[in-house]
């Protein structure tokens, strides 16, 4: 007895140890670095002192991700509006997806493979970034894999789905869709792999055709019904749904499919492509013949590009890297399968050993990720508590957070937000001072200016231009404090 129990923990050490590395490195530093304005919004946005309704309002102004505002409000609820607690939020949901992720892969592949494919989602550039980052993107990606789950008995399609799971995938599938619209792919693709199924069988299930039924139904309803509302309310999207901030897509693009920005560099993009398609192609016959969740895995990366970028022609561009980061469920698990289905034993270990090296060492010699242990990480997001520390160590307590002009029309709102209360986490007695106030009895103040969404240099609010004069200007990342006197 004692025999099998040693054996199964030298089995799963590999697994604790991969997750124990996965934890570290996103753990440690999680709030070295402040909010910038797509948190800022996010922690506005979610203040549980608010009511339900006003948070409602808030969400359809500024995102279409009201499942993850209504989660992180839950959470806030339970420990606490603070600026430092809010991105555990991400970091729990992160670590709960890499559990599911492992099962999933348990499932489907071979422990060998489910090994690998761990450890390449635990040290993914991507999922760490936005493991850190009080967004909703992780939830998506956790969520996808609950839906797959649900979907597939091991890596076969679920064909006789009890009444209670077929609620559980419509409940799951409208959560997915309320966290993040491009969750509609996920549910499209599912819809052509059924279709194909349909197709090649000639067997029309009743429980497929009500399950179907009921994804076309969400999917409609989400288009025309919530969209059209969120719209009316947001100044982020216009009628093409196209934010302001998307560029369109270049020749650039068709080189790498973002598997740059998935991976960390283009040369370790261009591997993970390179090892993707040749091993889809060598392999398509065991893909495609039985239309397993390996054939959903690729009409989920077909189409996951090949509509936005139809849509983005058409009416405007709507493809981000982040908005498809689900994509890593199906390049990891189809490389971590396949990749042992590779008969000459050198040429497989070759290049599983060549994929843990070349992104071990990106990791260990270029990503923050792992050089936040060894070194000090310049900034990449506004420094807010390094301004407030400053203005708190000058002789100058009051301040002004400057007023942005900007498309989103609760910003300057969200800033303050955001500001007042990192002030508070740092007991630090400021004056803040509003643009509605008269200024006549301030002989000195400073200017918060934060400039992560705008490159164009600080001018003076023409309220103040002709009774404040500059006297000193510090610049720090994605900020300005600007020390203004009165004339």
């Amino acid at each position: 007895m004692s025999d099998i129990f040693e054996k199964k923990i030298f089995k799963y050490l590999p697994v604790l140890i991969i997750f124990l590395i996965a934890f570290i490195i996103r753990f440690y530093n999680l709030n070295s670095e402040d909010f910038w304005t797509d948190e800022i919004f996010a922690y506005w946005t979610t203040d549980p002192n608010i009511s339900f309704e006003d948070t409602i309002v808030r969400t359809l102004s500024s995102n279409f991700n009201s499942l993850f505002d209504f989660s992180l409000k839950s959470f806030h609820q339970i420990f606490g509006y603070d600026v430092y607690t809010s991105r555990y939020f991400v970091l729990s949901i992160s670590m709960i997806s890499l559990i599911i992720f492992a099962y999933l892969l348990n499932n489907i592949s071979s422990f060998k493979s489910a090994i690998f494919g761990f450890f390449l989602i635990s040290i993914n550039i991507f999922h760490i970034k936005y493991s850190q980052e009080l967004r909703s993107y992780i939830l998506t990606f956790l969520l996808a894999l609950f839906f797959i789950i649900l979907n597939f008995n091991k890596e076969k399609v679920e064909n006789n789905p009890s009444f209670k799971k077929m609620i559980l995938i419509i409940i799951l599938s409208f959560l997915m869709i309320l966290n993040h619209a491009f969750s509609i792919l996920i549910l499209l693709s599912f819809i052509v792999l059924k279709t194909f199924f349909f197709i090649k069988t000639k067997k029309v299930i009743f429980k497929d055709v009500f399950l179907i039924s009921s994804l076309i139904l969400i999917i409609l309803s989400y288009l025309f019904i919530y969209l059209p509302i969120n719209i009316n309310y947001s100044e982020y999207f216009d009628k093409t749904l196209s934010p302001h901030w998307i560029k369109p897509i270049d020749i650039s693009f068709f080189t790498n499919f973002y598997f740059s920005s998935f991976f960390g560099s283009r040369i370790l993009g261009l591997v993970y492509l390179t090892t993707l398609i040749y091993l889809i192609i060598k392999n398509k016959n065991k893909i495609f013949s039985e239309l397993n969740i390996f054939s959903f895995f690729v009409i989920l990366i077909i189409l996951s590009y090949l509509l936005p970028i139809i849509y983005g022609y058409i009416f405007g561009p709507v493809l981000t890297s982040r908005y498809v980061i689900f994509l890593l469920i199906p390049i990891i698990c189809l490389i971590s399968h396949f990749v042992y289905y590779i008969e000459n034993n050198l040429i497989r270990k070759s290049i599983v050993f060549f994929i843990i090296m070349i992104t071990s060492s990106n990791h260990l010699l270029y990503e923050n990720s792992f050089k936040q242990f060894y070194k000090e990480i310049y900034p990449t997001k506004p420094q807010i508590r390094k301004g407030l520390e400053i203005i708190n160590a000058s002789n100058t307590k009051t301040f002004l957070i400057y007023k942005l002009e900007a498309k989103e029309k609760n910003l300057n709102e969200a800033y303050e937000n955001y500001i007042q209360n990192y002030a508070q986490k740092l007991n630090f007695e400021l004056e803040k001072l509003n643009y509605e106030d008269k200024l006549n009895h301030v002989n000195n103040l400073w200017i918060i200016y934060i400039k992560d969404i705008r490159d164009d240099e600080f001018k003076k609010p023409e309220k103040i231009n002709n009774s404040f004069e500059i006297k000193k200007i510090i610049k720090l990342n994605s900020l300005s404090l600007i020390k203004l006197k009165k004339i």
